[in-house]
Formats: C-alpha cells, sequence, structure tokens
C-alpha cells in the first residue's frame, strides 16, 4: 500500500517535469530550423539586393565613361579637335563632376572649369605616381579609374580616362591622348546608397585603387563595421569593386522567434495545466473511490467495499479452496 502512494507521489511530479522538457525540447527545436530557415532566406536577398544595387553603381560610373566616350567620338570625328571646349565640356558637366579634361599625348592641356583645377595641367604618362597607370590603360586601349585620391579642392575623387587612337593619312592607328573626367565620390553614388539605406541595408564600399593593385580602398560606409555581410564583386575601369551589406535589424529576424517561442510557451503551460488537472482528477477519482468502500467514522471497510474485496480475492486466489464464508453482522 505504501508502496503505491510512494509510486503515485513520484508520477504526481515526475509527469509535469516530462511534459515541460519534452515541451521546451520540442518549442527549441522548433525555433532553431525557424531561425535557421529565415537567416538563410535573408541572406539570400541580401545577396540579390547586392548585386541589384551593384548594378545601379555601375550605371552611375558608366554615366562617368560615356563622358569620357563622348569626347572620345567628337575627337575621332573632328581629327582629333574639340571647338569650344568649355562649352562642350559644360554642357556634359553634373553634380558629381569635378572637372573634364584633356590630354593630348598623355599631357593635361585643357580642364573645364580651369578655375581650381590649374594643378591638374600635368604630363600624365611620365608622373610619378600615376604613369605606370596611364601607360597601362594605353598599352591596353582600356578605361582605366585611378582612385579614390584626395581633391585639392576637398573631399574624395576618383579619375576616368579613356584613350583615344585615331589614324593617320596612310590609315595607321596611332595614340593621341586621354580623355579625362573627375568624379567626386561618393557623390557618384547618392541615389544608389539612399536607395540601399532606405530599404533597410547598411552597406560598406571598397575599390582597388588601380588596375595595377589588388588593396581595395574604402570609398563609402554607412557602418564602420557589418556583422559577417554578404559581398558582390564586379569589374569597371580595369579596376576591382566590392559592395558589402547586411540587413539594419541584423541577420535574425527576431520578431518572428519571439512570437513562436511566445506562443509555444503558452501552449507548453496548457498542456502542463492539462497534466496538472488530469492528475489531480485521478486523485480525486481515488479519493472518491476510497470514500465509497469505507466507512467515514472507521474508514474500515464498508459492505461495498466488502463485496468488492472477496470478488477480488475470489477472482484472484482461484486457485486457493474455499468452501463459504459466513458473515455475522449484528443489527443495532
Amino acid at each position: 500500500m505504501n508502496q503505491n502512494k510512494s509510486g503515485r507521489k513520484y508520477i504526481k511530479w515526475l509527469l509535469p517535469l516530462i511534459v515541460l522538457i519534452l515541451g521546451g525540447g520540442a518549442l527549441y527545436t522548433i525555433i532553431k530550423n525557424i531561425s535557421s530557415t529565415e537567416y538563410e532566406q535573408v541572406r539570400t536577398k541580401a545577396e540579390l539586393n547586392a548585386v541589384t544595387y551593384a548594378n545601379r553603381m555601375v550605371t552611375d560610373l558608366n554615366a562617368a565613361v560615356n563622358v569620357t566616350n563622348s569626347l572620345k567620338n567628337i575627337l575621332i570625328s573632328e581629327n582629333g579637335r574639340i571647338s569650344e571646349f568649355d562649352t562642350v565640356a559644360e554642357s556634359m558637366m553634373d553634380d558629381y563632376i569635378q572637372s573634364i579634361q584633356l590630354a593630348p599625348d598623355g599631357v593635361v592641356t585643357d580642364i573645364y572649369p580651369e578655375k581650381g583645377n590649374e594643378a591638374g595641367k600635368i604630363d600624365l604618362v611620365h608622373d610619378e605616381k600615376r604613369g605606370g597607370i596611364v601607360n597601362y590603360g594605353i598599352e591596353h586601349d582600356i578605361v582605366v579609374m585611378q582612385g579614390p585620391f584626395q581633391l585639392n579642392q576637398g573631399g574624395y575623387g576618383i579619375a576616368v580616362r579613356t584613350p583615344v587612337y585615331l589614324k593617320d593619312e596612310d590609315g595607321e592607328r596611332y595614340f593621341w591622348g586621354l580623355t579625362i573626367v573627375i568624379i567626386r565620390v561618393p557623390e557618384i553614388f547618392n541615389d544608389s546608397v539612399k536607395s540601399l539605406s532606405e530599404f533597410g541595408y547598411q552597406y560598406r564600399l571598397f575599390k582597388t585603387d588601380s588596375p595595377l593593385s589588388k588593396e581595395y580602398k574604402l570609398i563609402d560606409e554607412s557602418a564602420t563595421e557589418l556583422d559577417n555581410p554578404v559581398s558582390h564583386i564586379f569589374n569597371l575601369g580595369g579596376c576591382q569593386w566590392k559592395l558589402e551589406v547586411m540587413p539594419d535589424a541584423g541577420w535574425h529576424q527576431k520578431k518572428s522567434v519571439y512570437f513562436v517561442g511566445f506562443s509555444g510557451i503558452i501552449m507548453i503551460m496548457l498542456f502542463e495545466g492539462l497534466t496538472l488537472m488530469l492528475l489531480s482528477m485521478e486523485n480525486q477519482r481515488r479519493i472518491f473511490k476510497k470514500m465509497a468502500v469505507t466507512d467515514g467514522l472507521t474508514k474500515l471497510l464498508n459492505r461495498n467495499g466488502f463485496n468488492e474485496r472477496m470478488d477480488n480475492y475470489i477472482n484472484n486466489e482461484h486457485a486457493k479452496h474455499c468452501t463459504g464464508i459466513m458473515l455475522d453482522v449484528d443489527n443495532f
């Protein structure tokens, strides 16, 4: 009898504990799976956005390249001359352009606007800092972007240089010079990075200094440090560019995790309450059963209890011989 009571008491606290442990384990597994799935979805979305906004930046940069190409086409059509250079350059100016330049034989002779940019009139081909990069672009006949570098007027810029080749009277191709645009950074990317920030992303933009360098230089950033960002690398102007992005809210969407966690805790509490209620009902059933088969005053078996005990005895002890049982009850 005491062993049965001890077993019931053991189950009374063990079963709710099991329900709590199993429920907590299941909730942890669900939250972990949801968090992992959402993490992958958020990173995939960030990777797609990195590509999208990198392409927008390429479009921004190509606008500057198009200026040098337009000047190149004029030079080709006019046999190496541009009449009214200042007028032509003025029509091509934009907010992000610091200056537009012409460099016959690699020597800068024309700059618009000239005021404040006079220091740019140098021999690029033989310049100690720029010569190697300029000659690389000339030899490979490619547009080269160099920078970022600090502008004398303040801020930072990137030089976009396009080599121009013409044909002489014999049809032989020869190097005429360079068409150049100095762009301001990050001003040229203002619309792109503004949209990226409004879309809920932090970013960092890097660029190699030139085709001859593999070291990245920081162009622009919305945050000094990013947590495990996704990145997209693209090539333009002979240089390699890298855009890193991550969501403002981080990689883990806490709202959904909190919702699932809160809902799961409520369900565990409901199951815990249901378990305790069932155990309480079972305990009440045993109490009522005991009250039904015992005398309230003496706590001894009453007639119902005696009959039940006898039935159990006869059914369970069938191997023993029982001839008869006499019951003598005095009437009061």
